[in-house]
């Protein structure tokens, strides 16, 4: 893999930003891997895959299509696991602090976290 894991989480977080359902779906195939698992305290379960990702973050954006979420500072990395808090704000008002855990394999993304607590 040509980049490190915190670009690729970088990377997979900048789709939580795209209105274009296609951009998204081309963002997400460069951050993640072929195996790909993600949860959050939001998704009812765990759910692997590019197109579950792709189908979860077109709901995030028809349930909140005025969110932005804003990484804060570069990942710290450890290896193949990068760790990274960013703030999603909802209308320009911080709404929540999130942490993001992903480990990147050979191909991209293999695992993602996130964790969430609210402003």
């Amino acid at each position: 893999m040509a980049d490190g894991a915190g670009e690729m989480l970088l990377k997979l977080l900048s789709a939580w930003n795209e209105a274009d359902a296609e951009a998204r779906v081309a963002i997400l195939n460069e951050a993640l891997g072929a195996s790909f698992t993600y949860e959050d305290p939001n998704a009812p379960s765990p759910f692997d895959g590019a197109d579950g990702m792709a189908d979860f973050l077109t709901i995030f954006r028809q349930n909140l299509p005025n969110a932005v979420l804003l990484p804060i500072g570069a990942p710290q990395v450890t290896h193949a696991t990068a760790m990274t808090r960013a703030r999603l704000d909802r209308d320009g008002t911080p709404f929540a602090m999130l942490t993001f855990v992903g480990t990147a394999g050979p191909d991209g993304l293999s695992r993602v976290t996130g964790f969430v607590e609210s402003e």
